[in-house]
């Protein structure tokens, strides 16, 4: 893929440089990270990618998952966030994050960049709850069906490639993020949510702000082993919608998250995993 002179090599920059070279480094033993299925991303340069992954409550996973796409790739994917984390954590524009816009995405395809990175669940998938750890419901906080990630694959004529982080959400634990859901404290706060005219919106920006604040210092890592596995490859059909389209990767990377985690949340299942890597399923 040609590159323009707009194009930006996030991976060289010294922070970027930085955060692989220790913490990437680190993180890669403490959980014996590898990668599995990188036959599936497309061998040909000129094909634009679209990476489509789950969220985590601790975030952890998309650092190590971003980091291992760049040794695949050569380059660093783009990670399409919320405008409000990006805006509210400049860093993230180091390691190559931009506000999730379609403008903003198909300008670094135009540029050259090969592959992009999104999270369908959005932010919602990250604060839904233990209780709901891999669940996948594409769905934004006012209900609505989100469709965007199918729709900007379509313009921007990418494949959509799934990957899956084994024992992703088991990598830590959070104490204070577990005492607030099983007093109730994070469902009561979720009724404001549906507050009119704006205010529960406001909220809502509230609940990531502090969330994206706490979930790293206070996440406790757990000695599991966890291994990123990438997918087959989506395409949309001949006169599919968009509609049609991202209800067809949603539950194509449904049933891929929970062959790859069966039985939801199980810290016990990952730790064994660590122990007797023979056991992990396939």
């Amino acid at each position: 893929m040609a590159r323009s002179a707009g194009f930006v090599d996030f991976s060289a920059n010294a922070f970027y440089i930085f955060v692989y070279t220790t913490l990437y480094a680190f993180l890669s033993v403490l959980f014996q990270w590898s990668i599995e299925g990188h036959e599936h991303i497309p061998k040909d340069k000129a094909t634009r990618i679209l990476f489509v992954g789950y969220h985590t409550t601790h975030n952890w996973d998309l650092l190590l998952t971003g980091m291992s796409l760049r040794d695949v790739l050569d380059e660093a994917p783009v990670g399409i966030m919320h405008r409000t984390l990006v805006a509210l954590n400049p860093w993230l524009r180091l390691l190559g994050a931009i506000q999730g816009t379609r403008q903003n995405v198909l300008e670094m395809y135009n540029r050259g960049h090969r592959a992009c990175m999104v999270i369908p669940g959005g932010a919602e998938e990250a604060v839904a709850g233990f209780e709901h750890a891999y669940t996948v419901d594409w769905k934004s906080s006012s209900g609505r069906v989100r469709t965007g990630f199918a729709e900007l694959a379509m313009d921007a004529k990418c494949v959509v490639v799934p990957v899956v982080v084994q024992n992703a959400q088991e990598m830590y634990f959070n104490p204070l993020f577990y005492l607030v859901n099983v007093t109730g404290l994070s469902r009561a706060y979720d009724h404001l949510l549906a507050l009119p005219y704006g205010v529960g919106w406001v909220f809502l920006q509230l609940k990531l702000a502090l969330w994206m604040t706490l979930t790293f210092p206070t996440s406790i890592p757990m000695p599991v082993k966890a291994t990123l596995k990438v997918g087959k490859a989506l395409r949309p059909r001949k006169a599919e919608s968009p509609a049609v389209f991202a209800r067809r990767v949603e539950t194509a990377y449904r049933q891929f998250l929970h062959r790859e985690n069966p039985g939801g949340l199980d810290y016990t299942r990952a730790v064994q995993a660590r122990l007797a890597p023979s056991r992990q399923p396939k």
